[in-house]
């Protein structure tokens, strides 16, 4: 507190601006918390003028000791009495950002704690940027598995816009969709699918429906004994 200790005028003009001093309006957004803060330009706005009115000049300087890096907040009054505050940086940030980002935070708390003012309750704005690591780089996102099933319906659904219009389209369509099956469960969709296809065939032409249905259990019993 230096000579303001013994200097009952300084004490007494620190008080009277106490008592005009305003509380800092949240001004400012932190980007990673997304809470509101006073800025330190708000605070010296809501603390400086009630102190120049009773006499007071602020002072906050940069200094560095066997402690580490500091800002010394000096409130000094015209009679000669003085109050100080250190507050040291630890930005965990490397390089003039990180100490920078710490000094705006620690000359904002050294006004804040000398002027007996209490900060915002989401008051820990500037610090989180001192020493709050890198953010991760977000994952990328994972390409789709490809999905037989759904390539199978969607492959069914653009067949039923372009559906063949007479019983022999009809059937080379089946005879393709026979052949280009892979898998035991694609045939027996088939069967579910196009039940009615093959009605219509056999209706038109029973040889032919008789050919389809014998090539549809030839390509089962190949799929079933490992040909594809």
């Amino acid at each position: 507190m230096g000579d303001g200790v013994s200097n009952k005028e300084a004490i007494a003009a620190l008080a009277l601006a106490q008592s005009q001093m305003k509380t800092p309006h949240k001004d400012a957004t932190n980007p990673h918390f997304r809470n509101r803060y006073a800025s330190l330009k708000s605070c010296i706005k809501a603390i400086k003028p009630a102190l120049n009115d009773n006499g007071f000049a602020l002072i906050q300087a940069a200094g560095k000791d066997e402690q580490g890096h500091y800002i010394q907040t000096t409130f000094e009054h015209t009679s000669g009495g003085l109050f100080t505050s250190k507050f040291y940086m630890e930005p965990e940030k490397k390089g003039m950002q990180g100490l920078g980002s710490a000094a705006t935070y620690a000359k904002r708390y050294g006004l804040l704690g000398l002027a007996g003012i209490e900060p915002d309750e989401d008051a820990d704005d500037d610090g989180n940027a001192a020493d709050e690591p890198p953010a991760a780089p977000k994952p990328k996102p994972q390409p789709k598995k490809p999905d037989p099933e759904a390539e199978h319906d969607a492959a069914v659904r653009e067949e039923q816009n372009t559906a063949p219009s007479t019983p022999q389209q009809l059937k080379k369509m089946m005879e393709d969709k026979i052949k280009a099956a892979t898998e035991t469960w694609q045939l027996k969709k088939i069967l579910e699918e196009h039940g009615k296809d093959f009605m219509v065939i056999k209706k038109d032409n029973p040889k032919n429906s008789s050919e389809l249905n014998a090539y549809w259990k030839l390509r089962l019993e190949q799929l079933n004994t490992g040909e594809r």
